[in-house]
């Protein structure tokens, strides 16, 4: 079942790499993506209340404040798909190039939205957070997931996520 976007609601959304590959390992990409997201904030009126990068995925929990959700998403999707598939192709340290581009052409080639790399799932999993009960749920939700997945012991010692006081992205209040 397709999730649409509903106007003027904070979402919770997950931003996932086509075949769960594991792109947000090196530094250079994870800061990319977080200057992207500030970018959003600032020229797009994108509210971020929450979020966490993981290796292969981004949960945010986001509201837009002028304009379409669905429209930021799409810009935010496809620019910081371009730039970091050229990230990868001009990164010396990136072992893993070939079979990554590869993967990427491949899902390309299936899909009519992408030309030449399809970098992430065309779906967003949207849930609209109607109550201050589902949303704080969410935020919870964000903010354990690199506890759950065995990579931090407490939500603030992972460096990106809004959990983390260190954070470079200004929340939104809810």
């Amino acid at each position: 079942m397709r999730r649409t976007i509903i106007q003027e609601e904070a979402h919770f959304l997950t931003l996932t790499v086509i075949e769960w590959v594991d792109v947000f390992t090196r530094r250079m990409y994870n800061d990319f993506l977080i200057n992207c997201l500030m970018h959003c904030q600032q020229k797009k009126g994108l509210q971020i209340f929450a979020y966490v990068l993981m290796p292969n995925h981004l949960h945010l929990v986001v509201r837009a404040i002028t304009g379409s959700l669905s429209d930021v998403l799409r810009d935010l999707k496809t620019y910081s798909a371009k730039e970091l598939i050229k990230l990868i192709k001009d990164n010396p340290q990136e072992s893993r190039k070939d079979w990554m581009l590869a993967l990427f052409q491949k899902h390309a080639k299936h899909n009519p939205l992408n030309k030449h790399f399809q970098f992430w799932q065309n779906e967003n999993y949207p849930v609209a957070l109607a109550n201050p009960v589902i949303f704080g749920q969410k935020v919870d939700y964000v903010h354990q997931n690199p506890v759950r997945a065995g990579f931090v012991d407490e939500p603030h010692h992972y460096v990106y996520s809004s959990a983390n006081p260190m954070s470079p992205i200004t929340l939104d209040e809810s």
